[in-house]
């Protein structure tokens, strides 16, 4: 398949040892990452890699691996092997199946965390949730008024990311609502406008409103993707559902998309939101 003059190309070549090869070496890494502390399997390693370099390349027998490796944007394979132990004890942790062991192997979660404490804070990634019967609606864009006799209550949401931090608000002439929240420096912008969304939920249900006719604004388009998919592996997300189920079910609420107008930076401007 691969000669110097002939054969697959070096893109096609480095993308197999990409995609295929290596994936297929380090796969179960988290058990057997220890073993890469080895001289002897450090070597072997190093021979693995200088073999596909070549293959790549077509170099001369006298060029340096660490060359090949650096021209080629490829890690040492004792590293990366550590590396992908590390994510998958990380993914592990984050989804609740890590137990406390004293295996040798688990001491590279010590080695992660110690290097970056924040991998120890609270995540949002869970197992797939179901979000079905939706009692609230969608509406990706603006269709009309509303005819239906109830009036209508609407509700402005926004996220913000800035150099110094994050935040949300939510805002209601109807309601009397002005909210505004400090998230941290850690927060995407995809969070925000999802807390906003639930906080906006939350202060409906706060105040004990029923039988009416409510609209929530938010202009993130991926937040109300994900409200509307039939699944998530976000807890951000999922709770924010059930937020809306809750006051759904005692009123007639529909998310609808909005660009973020004149209207809703006067509104939310005044609470940290631009």
């Amino acid at each position: 398949m691969l000669g110097k003059t002939w054969g697959l190309s070096p893109r096609i070549t480095r993308w197999l040892y990409t995609a295929v090869i290596r994936p297929t070496l380090t796969y179960g890494a988290l058990v057997w990452w220890t073993r890469t502390d080895l001289k002897t399997t450090k070597t072997k390693l190093q021979r693995f890699q200088r073999l596909a370099c070549s293959a790549i390349t077509g170099c001369m027998k006298t060029t340096p691996t660490e060359a090949l490796e650096l021209l080629l944007d490829l890690r040492p394979l004792d590293l990366l092997i550590k590396q992908e132990a590390m994510m998958g004890a990380i993914r592990l942790l984050n989804l609740g199946l890590w137990g406390n062991t004293r295996s040798h192997h688990a001491s590279i979660l010590d080695r992660a965390t110690s290097e970056q404490p924040l991998l120890l804070a609270p995540n949002d990634r869970t197992p797939n949730k179901y979000l079905t019967q939706k009692l609230y609606k969608i509406q990706p864009f603006e269709t009309g008024g509303d005819h239906s006799g109830i009036e209508e209550v609407r509700i402005y949401t926004d996220g913000s990311k800035t150099e110094k931090g994050t935040g949300a608000g939510v805002h209601s002439l109807d309601l009397n609502i002005n909210i505004s929240m400090s998230l941290g420096i850690h927060s995407s912008i995809f969070q925000c406008e999802c807390v906003a969304i639930n906080e906006a939920a939350n202060a409906i249900a706060r105040r004990g409103i029923t039988d009416h006719n409510i609209r929530i604004l938010s202009d993130s388009m991926s937040v109300l993707q994900a409200l509307n998919s039939y699944t998530s592996n976000s807890k951000l997300v999922y709770e924010c559902h059930q937020s809306l189920q809750n006051i759904a079910a005692t009123n007639k609420v529909t998310l609808q998309h909005c660009c973020k107008t004149f209207v809703c930076k006067i509104y939310l401007a005044p609470f940290g939101v631009n």
